[in-house]
């Protein structure tokens, strides 16, 4: 998390960098615990950044504890599929995983809307709220709430897809259900700590910190047409509810889905994933804050002079600057710290 330095940069590391260099796991001691241990790893870890990075202005020269709900160094992504009863699977060195429930047709057409803030993980999430805000004063942060089909998937798993194709009055009662799930969750968090998506993707504590980002990493996976008779209507819903709104698109297809994703009123923020084209989506969208991600594998793989030309080649591609960030997600324990230290450097460089 980055707080000095001059371009609008930011990294997030892999659960992987964190297990392996200073012992810290998201298993489930760690998201099930008294909140008092997530608010002193957070301090550690902000400090860690600093003696490691601070010469490119990351983390924070203090370690005291810092009142989050859970880290906002990595993405966990377990919220909403517990609030609809699905199981989590917890491993040291990752993140955690959800399983999916797999209900079948039948199960679907029965599915209920969850009541949101009665479910265990809500209610634990309430709790350690109301503790962190007496022990420290207040309470910040957020947790992943991922995006519409992530969520339908922990539901239905691939269901939700051939149903699109066989039963597609069913597969946007699910996707409604889910959004309405979503919203509530959300809702509740924003609420009380100001922010949604900080775990998302830290860039927007840089960009614009009230952002939802909704994450859709699987939209990949469906044409436009798909996306435009079943999840437009979603994000938008998530939009109106839930301003300034902002979509998380990782894949390196963009240009596809970015039409379609111009229709949503209120799109202020559009994460660009590493491969699609920057310009071509920049041209359609000269308004909307874009935030391009740059690739974790190059990161590891490259020298310090590609990725010095990689970042340029971003800046030119994306700019206006007010309007342009850049920002990695996923580097693990095998990417050198000099890359790292390269990345922001030329991102400083190149800026002006």
């Amino acid at each position: 998390m980055r707080t000095g330095g001059i371009a609008k940069v930011d990294v997030m590391f892999d659960a992987s960098w964190w297990s392996k260099f200073y012992g810290i796991a998201f298993d489930e001691r760690y998201v099930r615990a008294h909140p008092r241990l997530r608010a002193e790893l957070e301090g550690k870890m902000r400090r860690a950044l600093y003696e490691r990075f601070g010469s490119v202005g990351l983390g924070s020269e203090s370690d005291e504890p810092v009142p989050v709900i859970s880290t906002q160094m990595t993405p966990l992504n377990y919220l909403v599929g517990e609030v609809f009863g699905c199981n989590t699977y917890f491993s040291e060195g990752n993140t955690p995983c959800t399983i999916p429930l797999c209900l079948t047709e039948r199960q679907l057409e029965e599915l209920q809307a969850p009541d949101v803030m009665n479910t265990p993980v809500m209610q634990k999430l309430a709790e350690d709220m109301d503790w962190l805000e007496r022990e420290y004063g207040f309470v910040i942060g957020d947790i992943n709430p991922q995006g519409v089909l992530n969520n339908a998937m922990c539901i239905a798993d691939a269901e939700i897809f051939v149903l699109f194709l066989t039963n597609p009055e069913l597969s946007r009662r699910v996707l409604h259900i889910v959004t309405g799930a979503m919203i509530e969750a959300i809702s509740y968090i924003k609420g009380r700590t100001g922010t949604s998506s900080i775990s998302v993707t830290n860039i927007v504590g840089q960009v614009a910190p009230k952002l939802l980002v909704t994450s859709n990493c699987s939209t990949t996976m469906i044409s436009p047409d798909n996306y435009r008779d079943f999840l437009l209507e979603c994000d938008q819903a998530l939009a109106d509810a839930l301003p300034p709104f902002g979509i998380h698109h990782c894949g390196f297809d963009l240009q596809k889905m970015a039409p379609e994703y111009k229709k949503i009123n209120g799109l202020k923020f559009l994460e660009v994933g590493w491969g699609s084209d920057l310009r071509f989506v920049r041209e359609l969208l000269p308004d909307t804050h874009l935030n391009a991600r740059y690739s974790p594998v190059k990161m590891r793989d490259s020298s310090p002079e590609t990725i010095d030309r990689d970042v340029k080649a971003l800046i030119e591609a994306g700019k206006l600057l007010d309007k342009l960030s850049i920002s990695i997600l996923g580097l693990d324990d095998t990417v050198p710290d000099e890359n790292v230290i390269a990345f922001f450097k030329a991102a400083d460089r190149h800026w002006e």
